[in-house]
């Protein structure tokens, strides 16, 4: 997230303050209010748009899902939901990527069972996906 570190002194009314964008490390200005309202801080819409590309989860694309038919978006949908909720429950503990050690995140080979997951951090898991085309296409 960005970080606050300088107040800049008072222009057009309003106090502005230094942030650090979360995607390209650079420095901007931003109103003092409008930044206690956001979670992250971005210097561009390039930025932003990179970010939410390369970071955000395929879930929270615009065009998440579009390749697939409405009854598959919706198993998998369910799948992800099912595994959350066992994770904040404490029937699953989240577990380290199984190639790295680094945190991880689910993959599901087989949306018909839902705590069947491997572990792969970040990298791995695209990785996984790009050696693996035929797990993105529909099936």
């Amino acid at each position: 997230m960005g970080n606050r570190y300088l107040i800049k002194p008072k222009h057009k009314g309003y106090v502005t303050t230094e942030l650090i964008c979360d995607f390209c490390k650079g420095i901007f200005w931003e109103s003092k209010s409008s930044a206690k309202k956001k979670k992250r801080h971005f210097c561009s819409t390039d930025c932003y748009s990179n970010f939410r590309k390369f970071y955000m989860p395929k879930e929270e694309h615009s065009r998440y899902g579009t390749g697939f038919n409405i009854k598959e978006r919706n198993k998998r949908i369910k799948t992800r939901s099912i595994l959350n909720h066992a994770i904040r429950d404490g029937k699953i503990i989240r577990k380290v990527c199984e190639i790295c050690g680094k945190k991880a995140e689910a993959h599901h080979n087989n949306y018909d069972k839902p705590l069947d997951v491997k572990w792969f951090c970040f990298e791995h898991h695209r990785e996984y996906h790009n050696e693996n085309p035929k797990l993105m296409v529909e099936r």
